[in-house]
């Protein structure tokens, strides 16, 4: 069974505050495509493959990912590509700076995070590497904890695979020829199909809940349909109510969110009643 390169399988058990490590900081490069990302070697290792970034290298080396084959979704906080390895596709997610750099200038979301010494040392070592800022990679780091956390509680999203600096690797949710699972938003479904997709959007709400966190961005925009099932994806602003003294301001927007991105679905929700049942678990 593969491990995970940040080895953040349990929580630990002592916390201490978050402090900023600094360490040299290079640009990143968003909207890179897969040409970008990987280039051939000359001579007679012709056919392999060598990839443009440390992440990737590494990855590749501890046997995560073989090959980047397309562009899945570019975009200003991180870009998806389709990758594959030994055990078929996999989804390659890579932050750019603009997502990070977002999430500092947003206090509410990063209130009552707190992480370890050993985390810290960990990131601050991957960051030297890298020529990155720890900060940087605490972030990927934190997206991939949730998303172990929420699988083990019955909440269905991607199975993280690995880690490395700015790079995430999770499962493939599309087709086996390689299309991606749409985002509902982006369908036009038919009302029993979209009664259905509603109904399970709650259910994974009410486990995110149940575990004790808040998702932070929920809407049909951060949810994918794919072969009758609701996956819900995109985790690094997820927040503990334990931890988080706005976490509860922020399951209201939750809420609130998900019903107006259904009203292009047809569907028509009561917001307080949704909300009630989601608070009761």
């Amino acid at each position: 069974m593969k491990i995970n390169l940040n080895n953040l399988d349990a929580e630990e058990a002592d916390y201490e505050e978050f402090e900023k490590h600094k360490s040299r900081k290079r640009k990143l490069k968003g909207k890179q495509s897969v040409a970008q990302l990987v280039s051939k070697i000359e001579g007679p290792a012709a056919s392999e493959v060598k990839f443009e970034t440390f992440d990737l290298n590494e990855l590749s080396r501890l046997g995560y990912l073989d090959e980047l084959l397309t562009d899945i979704k570019s975009g200003k906080e991180a870009s998806v590509y389709l990758g594959r390895n030994s055990g078929g596709l996999i989804a390659v997610k890579i932050y750019t700076d603009v997502r990070v750099r977002s999430f500092r200038q947003d206090e509410s979301y990063r209130q009552g995070r707190f992480i370890s010494d050993e985390r810290i040392k960990k990131a601050s070592d991957e960051a030297s590497k890298r020529g990155l800022d720890a900060d940087q990679i605490l972030w990927v780091q934190e997206e991939f904890r949730q998303m172990r956390y929420l699988r083990e509680h019955g909440v269905r999203v991607p199975q993280a695979i690995a880690a490395s600096g700015i790079t995430l690797l999770m499962d493939f949710i599309g087709d086996d020829d390689g299309t991606p699972a749409p985002r509902i938003a982006d369908l036009k479904m038919e009302p029993a199909e979209a009664s259905e997709a509603f109904r399970q959007s709650i259910e994974n709400l009410k486990l995110i809940v149940k575990s004790g966190r808040v998702h932070g961005d929920y809407s049909a925009f951060n949810i994918l349909w794919h072969d009758g099932q609701a996956v819900v994806i995109d985790f690094p602003q997820v927040m503990e109510f334990k931890n988080n003294s706005e976490a509860d301001a922020f399951l209201e927007r939750d809420v609130h969110t998900l019903c107006k991105s259904f009203k292009k679905q047809g569907i028509k929700a009561d917001e307080a009643q949704i909300l009630k049942e989601v608070r009761e678990k």
